[in-house]
């Protein structure tokens, strides 16, 4: 049997989300889903502005999520891909796009 269950193994990678409120529910689904970690890289919004503050945009639409969701920035997303690769997680994209592929194939 494995030590860590399958959900505890699935975390999210949030790069370049532009809109705060869009992270926020995010957020929101992750805690629901049971989710247990969330990256955020490139220009996505950080619940806490950069003095370390916590951001009343981002916990408008998180709901208190901010606070039970870990999540950790990653300032570039290649790097932090590579790590979780090499950690052994799955990763998949999902992205809108005309060449995107089904992610069930």
């Amino acid at each position: 049997m494995h030590s860590k269950t399958r959900r505890e193994r699935v975390c999210l990678v949030l790069n370049d989300i532009r809109s705060v409120y869009n992270a926020g529910s995010i957020f929101r689904t992750a805690d629901a889903a049971g989710i247990k970690k969330i990256y955020l890289s490139g220009i996505t919004p950080l619940p806490e502005d950069r003095f370390g503050r916590k951001r009343k945009d981002f916990a408008k639409t998180a709901l208190g999520a901010e606070k039970t969701v870990r999540w950790e920035h990653a300032p570039q997303i290649l790097p932090l891909l590579k790590k979780l690769k090499k950690d052994g997680f799955h990763v998949v994209g999902i992205e809108q796009a005309p060449n995107a592929c089904d992610y069930k194939t």
